[in-house]
């Protein structure tokens, strides 16, 4: 079996998932668009997209090779996997593999699909964020519009973790297919906290500082500075590396208070063994596994969850502990890749009759 994912790295997991495919014997390859320090490109091939304005040359020159090697990967593929949209201009790289005759699957993550009707009808921080930042809603109907151009073409669906359920249109994808987040769980050694730390490490880590809510995370740390003696680490803007070396050394971790589900820095948190703090809403936190860790705060009680995690240490180890044992037990790439395979092989089973 031969797969090919396309064409956005989003949180590293195009990368993840081809070496966890390739380490259980699949042929896969991952072409992606765009370079970010945040983003791992180990194992896939990365196209640099360049301005034709202000290169015309170069930039033609490089636009014609990404779609030579685009369309070639997918004539080579039995199966092509999408994440997050496609990588030709009009969907070139969707018809043409609908055309071939190609099993195919899009794995939608979160703002491509996400809509805010829907989205914030329980959620007051994603509306209050919308209504600061009114350049983060979707234009144009996109949610439903990107969803109809797989659909149309008879591509399946997927979706990571618990939330996005609810913006899948459902007359497009009757039938949708679910997989947790992967992670390669060996390039994440763990480092819990040390119980009898006095002055612990504090870490937020932001893509994004409105769709974070780090606003509330200031706000938290600036009055906990007042009783408390603890430091605090913003990594925006830093290199994966950097950042997650940094997030080793911490004794807290806080993620997101605006979506209302855990985003893929806390994986990799709890991965590393860190009691991690997120906003995850009440609608969907009862669609968890019991043994969840996650320390659950909403940009309202966001100090005084942190004030409990700075004044008891102990309680730091144990979360940590148990975060580890829940990314190996839900997270592990390797079992994550033998589902997608049992998913691919339905869908070329599909195709063939």
């Amino acid at each position: 079996m031969r797969v090919l994912h396309l064409p956005y790295n989003i949180a590293s997991q195009v990368s993840v998932t081809v070496r966890a495919l390739r380490e259980i014997g699949i042929e896969a390859r991952g072409l992606v668009l765009g370079k970010a320090p945040i983003q791992d490109p180990t194992g896939i091939e990365e196209f640099q997209l360049m301005s034709r304005r202000r290169h015309p040359l170069r930039g033609t020159l490089q636009t014609m090779a990404r779609y030579r090697a685009v369309l070639g990967a997918i004539r080579w593929a039995d199966v092509v996997h999408w994440h997050f949209g496609f990588a030709l201009r009009g969907a070139l790289d969707v018809k043409y593999a609908a055309r071939l005759g190609k099993a195919g699957i899009i794995e939608f993550w979160g703002s491509d699909i996400r809509m805010p009707e829907v989205a914030c009808a329980d959620n007051p921080y994603l509306a209050m964020m919308y209504d600061r930042h009114p350049e983060f809603i979707p234009r144009d109907n996109k949610p439903r519009t990107l969803q109809a151009i797989f659909a149309k073409r008879g591509f399946s669906c997927l979706i990571p973790g618990n939330e996005l359920d609810a913006y899948v249109q459902k007359d497009l994808f009757p039938g949708i297919y679910h997989c947790e987040g992967p992670l390669l769980l060996s390039e994440f050694d763990p480092k819990y906290p040390d119980p009898a730390n006095s002055r612990p490490l504090v870490t937020h880590s932001p893509s994004s500082k409105p769709k974070k809510g780090t606003d509330a995370v200031l706000r938290a740390v600036e009055d906990l500075s007042k009783t408390h003696a603890f430091e605090f680490r913003l990594l925006h803007g830093v290199h994966r590396s950097e950042a997650l070396a940094v997030v080793r050394g911490c004794d807290i971790f806080l993620d997101q208070f605006v979506y209302g589900a855990e985003g893929f820095a806390s994986l990799e948190a709890m991965a590393l063994g860190k009691p991690t703090v997120c906003y995850i809403k009440p609608s969907l936190l009862v669609k968890y596994p019991p043994d969840l860790p996650i320390v659950v705060a909403d940009q309202d009680n966001l100090t005084e969850v942190i004030k409990g995690l700075l004044e008891d240490g102990q309680r730091r180890y144990e979360i940590g502990r148990r975060s580890r044992a829940y990314v190996e037990e839900y997270h592990d790439a390797h079992k994550i890749a033998r589902e997608l395979v049992a998913i691919y092989e339905r869908l070329l089973g599909r195709v063939r009759k």
